[in-house]
Formats: structure tokens, C-alpha cells, sequence
């Protein structure tokens, strides 16, 4: 199991250090949304609808960092404001249409600038990664879930 974790924690590293190269690319092409904002809107695609607390737990930031984010996006009318009419102190947050169009662009830009670079690969590299990156998306979603096998 160490052999294993440490390998998980190196290949996060090299996730990671792929991610913002891909971000940084993708940025120069259109700074409509920041990174931040990209994957705040991904999660209420995901979600339709969350409280701010929910939203500030899944993205790994405070609620007052989330806060000014959500507010830049409210002004571009990606995302809109509302109020828990039972409870005034809990705001929700969803994603407009125009949010939507904006997040399915980007995502296709994310596309291209990820296409361009493995284009590199040779034919059988990247068949392995097609492969490879199937089975790490299915056990790590075991692993996020918590389906172990003992």
C-alpha cells in the first residue's frame, strides 16, 4: 500500500503541475474565466444549485474568497444569487444559461489546448494514456466513494 500511495501522491504532483500548464495555455487563448471561476462553475453545472458553505467545501476555499468570485461571476450573469427563503443567513448559488455557454466553451478550449499536446504522442503512447487514465478514473472514483475491497 505505500509503494502505492506514494505513487499516488507523485502522479498528483504531475496532475497538478499538467493542470495549470494546460490553465495557463487555455488562458492565453481566452481570459473569459479565470481557474477558479472555471471550477466553481463546473461544480454548480454539476450540482444545478448549492449553498455557498457546500460550494466553499467541494472547491477548497473560504467562503469570503468564494464570496468575491461568485460576486465577479454574478455581474457577468454566469451565475445567479438567491436567497434561502426559510433561513436569510444561507445563499444559494447556480449557474445561469449564459453561465453554461461560457463553461461549455471553455471546456472545449481546455479540449484543444490538451489535444494539441498530446498530439505529440506517438499512436501507441497515446493508447496507453486512453487506457491508463479509463482505469485511474474508475478507481479513484471507487476510492472517493469509498467502495474498498477487503
Amino acid at each position: 500500500n505505500k509503494e502505492i500511495s506514494i505513487s499516488i501522491l507523485n502522479n498528483i504532483d504531475s496532475f497538478y503541475n499538467l493542470i495549470k500548464i494546460v490553465n495557463k495555455d487555455r488562458y492565453k487563448i481566452d481570459k473569459s474565466l479565470t481557474e477558479k471561476q472555471f471550477f466553481a462553475l463546473s461544480e454548480l453545472k454539476r450540482h444545478n444549485k448549492m449553498e455557498l458553505k457546500n460550494l466553499s467545501t467541494q472547491l477548497h476555499v473560504s467562503t469570503s474568497s468564494l464570496c468575491i468570485l461568485l460576486n465577479k461571476l454574478v455581474e457577468k450573469k454566469y451565475v445567479y444569487r438567491e436567497e434561502d427563503k426559510r433561513d436569510r443567513r444561507n445563499t444559494f448559488y447556480g449557474i445561469t444559461k449564459e453561465g453554461l455557454e461560457v463553461f461549455d466553451e471553455q471546456v472545449m478550449k481546455f479540449v484543444d489546448v490538451i489535444d494539441e499536446k498530446i498530439d505529440k504522442l506517438s499512436m501507441e503512447d497515446k493508447h496507453k494514456l486512453l487506457i491508463c487514465m479509463n482505469d485511474i478514473g474508475e478507481i479513484i472514483g471507487k476510492i472517493i466513494i469509498g467502495k474498498y475491497r477487503k
